[in-house]
Formats: C-alpha cells, structure tokens, sequence
C-alpha cells in the first residue's frame, strides 16, 4: 500500500520556512551554550588566565561576592565597554549574583587579573593597575 500526500506550493514553504526557523534558534542556542567558559574552579580560571598570556600567583588570590546592578551607571557602562572587547558583555547577567576572584600578577607588583564568574562560568574579567588613578584593561586582547 502506497500513501501520497500532496501538498500545495503555498504549504511546503510554510513547512521549509518553520524548518528553517527551528534550524536557526537551535543554532543560536548551541553556540551560546558552547561559548561558556567554565571558571568554577581555581585550577580552571588560572588556565583561563594562562591562556590569554597572563601568569598569575594563585596562592594570594582572593574573592569577594556582588551583584551586577539592575541599572548600570556611568561608570559601569564604561567598565562593560572593556567586557566588550574581550567579548564579554555583563549586560546579560543584570541583577545576578558573581564572585569577582583577584589574582596578583606574577613578577608585577602593580598589577592584578580580576575574573568575574556567575554560575560557574566566567562572565568578564580585566587586568587593573594597583593604584587609585590606574587603568584597565581587556582581559582578552
């Protein structure tokens, strides 16, 4: 027994368009998924830091908890202006709770690597100069 479905030109670009549209918002979905880095551990942000060139003593590193603000300021947007480049944008994480972990720079006294991760994953990060008047910079060049 032989079964065949016609269907109309209208039809079957209604069916490839809904196809289509899956496709694409799976796609999306799994790339961000497979864009998280995983920062839950301290052996993991240090190879995260290794990786991106920065050698880091991790036996004075310490940590503290914050919450992204709802509302960015002035000086928050400047500061995920920096997030951006490094391909971060903490936008995304308003309102969540993170812990910014500060690492001492190795054979640099004047610097430091800061790693913001929420939920175990890194979310953002820079490198500051210890100084009131200091800069900062991408994390990721």
């Amino acid at each position: 027994m032989k079964l065949y479905v016609t269907l109309s030109k209208k039809t079957l670009a209604v069916i490839i368009g809904v196809i289509i549209i899956a496709l694409v918002v799976a796609g999306q979905y799994f790339s961000a998924e497979s864009g998280k880095i995983n920062g839950s551990t301290n052996a993991e942000r240090i190879l995260f830091l290794n990786s991106h060139g920065i050698e880091v003593d991790d036996s004075e590193a310490t940590s503290k908890e914050i919450v992204i603000p709802q509302k960015f300021s002035k000086v928050y947007n400047e500061y995920n202006t920096i997030q951006k480049k490094s391909g971060f944008d903490l936008s995304h994480f308003k309102g969540e709770n993170a812990t910014v972990y500060t690492y001492p720079i190795s054979g640099d006294d004047t610097r430091q690597a800061h790693l913001i991760v929420c939920k175990g994953y890194i979310i953002g990060g820079d490198v500051a100069e210890i100084r009131l008047d200091g800069s900062i910079s991408p994390i990721i060049k």
